[in-house]
């Protein structure tokens, strides 16, 4: 018999973390490991306890959830991420799932919902209500803007401050991150921007200031 599926749920709300407690609790394939009010404690109790999903409201206290999907899949690569919010779907969807997250679900759907969208990530499918664009339906003028273009919030942020000169140690106390994420955004970039080096990536952030370019 395989184990339960552990699952972090995070919200601000209490009725609504109160109403996955409720979905999921007496579920014989999940199991709730840990629950938070705010992005940080997400963060944080995602790297500790791994969850395979995480299912988590976009904006909490009035801040930008997308940052916490890119931490979470930084720091715990192998936790699927369900987005459960009452932000418009057609216009937050696409960049939730560009920042890494697996499904999108409106609070206007239900519950029930979000247990197969939970299915669906599980089975490494994702889950968007039909009619939603996809992050990966670009058109040719996307396909062909530079790679630096393409790179997610958080990334352009690790990458503006390692133009400053901060090192991985400063980049994760300025970003309230562990220092294995913050290795793990660098990694990404290099990847990403098809650079073999560190000292190749410092050279290119240092260049993009707007102090270092020309005109």
């Amino acid at each position: 018999m395989h184990k339960p599926a552990r699952v972090l749920i995070v919200d601000d709300h209490p009725v609504v973390l109160f109403g996955l407690q409720l979905l999921l609790r007496d579920h014989p394939r999940y199991c709730v490991c840990g629950e938070a009010s705010n992005a940080d404690d997400a963060r944080r109790l995602a790297e500790e306890l791994r969850p395979h999903v995480m299912v988590t409201d976009l904006v909490m206290g009035g801040r930008d959830g997308h940052h916490l999907i890119e931490d979470v899949v930084a720091a715990s690569p192998g936790t699927r991420i369900v987005v459960y919010s009452s932000q418009e779907e057609t216009v937050h969807a696409r960049e939730a799932l560009r920042s890494g997250a697996r499904a999108y679900v409106s609070k206007t759907e239900g519950l029930e919902t979000v247990e197969r969208a939970i299915v669906a990530v599980l089975a490494g499918l994702v889950y968007l209500r039909p009619g939603v664009p996809a992050p990966w339906r670009v058109s040719d003028e996307a396909a062909t803007r530079p790679a630096i273009d393409d790179l997610s919030p958080r990334e352009q942020q690790v990458l503006t401050l390692m133009g400053r000169g901060l090192d991985l140690q400063s980049l994760a106390r300025e970003l309230s991150l562990s220092v294995k994420t913050i290795g793990t955004y660098r990694e990404r970039l290099k990847i990403k921007l098809g650079l073999d080096s560190v000292r190749s990536l410092e050279r290119l952030a240092a260049a993009r200031l707007p102090e270092n370019t020309d005109g």
